[in-house]
């Protein structure tokens, strides 16, 4: 829960001055320290990450009007603005859970060099 939380608030405000895929080195970095089970992991990230996307696309859609989705939807041919939205979370939500695992199975590696090499 903690590990949630953390990825979710820390992607948030480095996404606010640095680009998108920074989510990545949140998760990734995050996962390293805190990640217990490499599928929690994985969900944990995935979760954070995508719900982070999903709440800032929202914002964005109900504050300054859908005047950006409608047009990124025609450009992609979309019937609707609306399928951005899980477009969205399942392309943020893959980026984080994989750096998260990547950052457990890192973890993971360098604990078992030092036990075999001690």
């Amino acid at each position: 829960m903690m590990l949630f939380f953390l990825i979710a608030i820390l992607s948030f405000l480095v996404q606010l001055f640095l680009p998108w895929w920074s989510l990545a080195v949140v998760a990734f970095g995050c996962s390293y320290f805190l990640g217990r089970k490499a599928t929690l992991t994985f969900f944990t990230g995935m979760l954070a990450s995508g719900l982070v996307w999903l709440i800032m696309a929202l914002y964005i859609h109900f504050t300054h009007g859908d005047i950006m989705t409608d047009k990124i939807a025609a450009l992609l041919a979309l019937p609707s603005s609306f399928i951005l939205y899980p477009a969205s979370f399942i392309i943020a939500g893959i980026v984080g859970g994989l750096s998260a695992v990547s950052g457990f199975y890192l973890r993971s590696i360098v604990q078992d060099r030092n036990v075999v090499s001690s």
